[in-house]
């Protein structure tokens, strides 16, 4: 395949693309903090005391690091389901436990929100333009 029909299969045929390569990198964003910031893990720990979740230190490095990974592999469009999979359910915690839903009330619950739908999209649709699902397992996912 030439460069030229790669491009206008990417853009035409696959937006989806766009999305997951977005949501790929917002995720990286959002986890790298978590890996590489001195004491920012003991503030996400101590958010997670105050909203009374169990073994809060165990799930603020889980869903900190899970934001990294699902975000790499969703950058690089590899297993894209399951990653897009682990953000659903990172992000249900976020916008209906951890912000209590109120979607149109507070923007940070807002933008949990749109990160659901978002993954909720990549995990229905098939392999998208762009990624290593698409060149590795075209035929049998299709």
């Amino acid at each position: 395949m030439d460069f030229k029909n790669l491009i206008n299969r990417s853009f035409l045929e696959s937006p989806m693309s766009l999305l997951r390569i977005w949501l790929g990198i917002a995720f990286i964003i959002h986890g790298l903090p978590g890996i590489f910031s001195a004491g920012y893990m003991e503030g996400h720990t101590a958010f997670m005391e105050l909203m009374d979740f169990p073994m809060p230190a165990f799930l603020a490095y889980l869903s900190k690091g899970g934001e990294l990974i699902f975000g790499i592999l969703l950058l690089l469009g590899l297993f894209t389901r399951f990653a897009s999979l682990g953000i659903i359910i990172n992000m249900i915690v976020a916008t209906f436990f951890a912000m209590r839903g109120d979607i149109f009330g507070d923007y940070q619950a807002e933008i949990s929100f749109t990160y659901l739908i978002i993954a909720l999209a990549l995990f229905l649709t098939k392999p998208t333009a762009l990624s290593l699902d698409d060149f590795f397992w075209k035929s049998e996912l299709t």
